[in-house]
């Protein structure tokens, strides 16, 4: 049975109602307009009208299909058309963003106007068995049209709350066409792609050339498009503007008219770097235990040794050709016991007094302290910054990477401070590090200066990292090194 056959039935609206709405209609023709003018005049006295109702123009369109709407329902057919025809005035006014009281409110203004049109031009039995059948048909056609509403209104919710998710999904999603053409794509990423429009594009003008080199993608997509298969790359690595950047891709063959592959593009970059650091703190706090114990158990025996040496120093003459000797070995208990100080700083948990602080302050600071022991040395800061850290901390490293650069100038050169928002480079034009240190340069113990110890840098990323921020190596403006801190802006 047809929805609206069982709604007759339920309202027991049969052929008597269709014969009396019908002889109404001659009476009310000439005045349904009158009552639509009358309904919307009550309608625009109300502020909250003016944020749906644009201008005159759409109160005109308004107005006349309200009219046509009470002719139909006087004239009939009351068929399936009928209620179609209700089913679309309900998806219009979600279309349109007109609230649903516009539906009840207007069925009530013509419900109570046609009674009185009914009780004015007819005897009062008739008259009233006329606005029970006004009442059955204005009741079945706010049925029909708030049900459509609601459900109309519910899909465009469910819709946009899914575009919505798409368009903000960390990955990116393209589909292809048989030719290789961009029919549809999530919200794309501008650091991928750049502020450019991507459907009607082909993929290989869209995709960064690194990314399509190394991945080999229109490859492996004409791949998935002739045998039909699935082709996932677990990783593809891409050098990228002075960093590495780390992809997985996934491509789907589709059995659509404009989609024939989905190719799928997930960043990985930020969670393998994640991955790498809670693996290199767990490794550093298992090393940093086995440094404690090792420094503890060397600092009395060494303490014992100096307090030895500078006794028998002391006991012999000026001229005694054991003197240099023993200066030697002094010198190298000196050397062990920095070393166990470093172990223990290293050991030492680290822990971060964070509160906002200039950059540029700290800095400057630390560049006059060296200048006074490195005259020789030409020093440079510039641009400024506020950030979330320790000043204590942030003084330490830089004044850790400053004596590295000077170092690696052997007395001379020059050292450049770049500060920008949550960053400090410190660039040196010293020899810089071969490529094969790069991966080595923040690990403990390794070094490449005779008398280092190996746990400098280590222990600035360390430091680095309980300000929740990082030490890397980057691009600098000297031919040297240069180390990048970066803290979490204020």
């Amino acid at each position: 049975m047809h929805p609206f056959d069982e709604m007759k039935s339920w309202v027991g609206f049969g052929p008597a109602d269709e014969q009396r709405l019908r002889a109404l209609l001659p009476r009310a023709r000439a005045r349904l307009r009158g009552i639509a003018d009358h309904f919307y005049s009550r309608v625009l006295a109300h502020p909250g009208a003016a944020a749906v109702i644009r201008d005159e123009a759409q109160v005109e369109r308004l107005k006349r299909t309200l009219a046509q709407w009470a002719l139909e329902l006087l004239e009939g057919p009351w068929d399936e058309a009928y209620y179609e025809r209700r089913e679309r005035i309900g998806r219009v006014h979600v279309q349109v963003a007109l609230p649903a009281r516009y539906m009840f409110t207007a069925m009530n203004v013509f419900r109570s106007k046609l009674c009185e049109i009914a009780h004015r031009e007819f005897p009062p039995e008739e008259a009233h068995d006329m606005c029970l059948s006004i009442g059955k048909a204005t009741d079945m056609d706010l049925a029909i049209m708030t049900g459509t509403y609601v459900s109309t209104r519910e899909a465009l919710q469910l819709a946009t709350l899914q575009e919505l998710i798409v368009s903000h999904m960390p990955v990116i999603v393209l589909l292809l066409d048989e030719r290789g053409t961009i029919t549809a794509a999530t919200h794309p990423s501008v650091r991928l792609f750049g502020d450019v429009p991507l459907v009607g594009r082909a993929i290989e003008e869209v995709l960064p050339p690194a990314l399509l080199a190394a991945s080999e993608l229109p490859t492996y997509v004409a791949r998935a498009a002739a045998t039909r298969r699935e082709v996932a790359i677990p990783r593809v690595d891409v050098a990228w503007d002075g960093q590495e950047r780390n992809f997985r891709l996934s491509i789907v063959p589709l059995d659509h008219l404009q989609a024939r592959v989905l190719v799928h593009i997930e960043e990985l970059t930020e969670a393998i770097a994640t991955e790498g650091r809670l693996l290199r703190n767990e490794s550093l706090a298992q090393l940093g235990a086995l440094s404690a114990a090792v420094a503890h158990e060397l600092r009395n025996p060494l303490a014992g040794i100096s307090g030895a040496l500078q006794v028998i120093a002391r006991s012999l003459p000026a001229d005694d050709r054991r003197r240099p000797i023993m200066e030697k070995v002094e010198d190298q208990v000196r050397r062990l016991n920095a070393l166990v100080t470093d172990l223990l700083d290293f050991a030492r948990p680290t822990s971060a007094r964070l509160g906002p602080m200039r950059l540029d302050v700290v800095t400057r600071a630390v560049l006059e302290l060296v200048q006074r022991e490195h005259p020789n040395v030409r020093m440079t800061a510039t641009g400024s910054g506020e950030v979330l850290g320790d000043p204590n901390l942030v003084q330490q490293v830089l004044l850790n990477l400053v004596l590295n650069a000077v170092q690696a100038q052997e007395g001379g050169g020059e050292v450049r401070v770049l500060i920008e928002p949550g960053t400090v480079r410190v660039s040196d034009a010293g020899p810089g590090i071969p490529a094969e240190n790069m991966e080595k340069i923040f690990q403990p113990f390794f070094t490449t200066r005779t008398r280092g110890t190996g746990l400098g840098l280590a222990i600035c990323r360390k430091a680095a990292a309980a300000m929740n921020g990082d030490l890397s190596l980057g691009a600098g403006p000297l031919s040297g090194a240069c180390f990048v801190l970066s803290l979490p802006p204020a």
